[in-house]
């Protein structure tokens, strides 16, 4: 198999995962990225796989982005919904309390700004083209301003 019938296999098998994704819930924006993910890291394998095994390792390789992405969404999401919305004071652990001061403290450094594109995505659960449009921005600017501030939050708690 020549190499430009095998880019034409993965392009065709890429938009047949975002298929299979927005199928199965996701959006179409988060199907998009799951598939460029999975499009990306096989043109960068080493090796080239038969075109019989191909489709089942991306299908894998999505399914796994894809459950990997709502964990992580999830998370952020509880996490922010927590310290950006108001709410009543709950009794927590002495452990869990710390953490949260000091995850609290983090979110107030950050500027109205970042607080704001935040709170748009994992608040009021927006989309990165309704961000975009709102703030008067790029779709990439607002994934790549999201992955900084995770990003900034992660080295606020002292994590790679």
């Amino acid at each position: 198999m020549k190499l430009d019938e095998y880019e034409v296999l993965l392009k065709n098998i890429s938009i047949e995962l975002n298929h299979f994704l927005v199928s199965r819930g996701a959006s179409k924006d988060i199907a998009e990225d799951v598939v460029q993910d999975v499009f990306v890291k096989v043109l960068e394998m080493d090796l080239i796989l038969p075109p019989d095994k191909i489709r089942p390792y991306m299908y894998k390789i999505a399914k796994t982005k894809y459950i990997d992405l709502n964990r992580r969404e999830a998370r952020l999401q509880k996490i922010l919904q927590q310290y950006l919305i108001p709410q009543q004071k709950q009794t927590r652990e002495p452990h869990t309390e710390d953490k949260s001061k000091k995850l609290q403290r983090i979110i107030q450094k950050l500027s109205p700004g970042d607080q704001e594109i935040l709170k748009m995505k994992y608040i009021e659960g927006q989309s990165i083209d309704e961000i975009a449009t709102n703030l008067k921005i790029t779709s990439p600017g607002v994934k790549m301003r999201l992955y900084r501030l995770r990003k900034k939050i992660k080295k606020g708690f002292g994590e790679s």
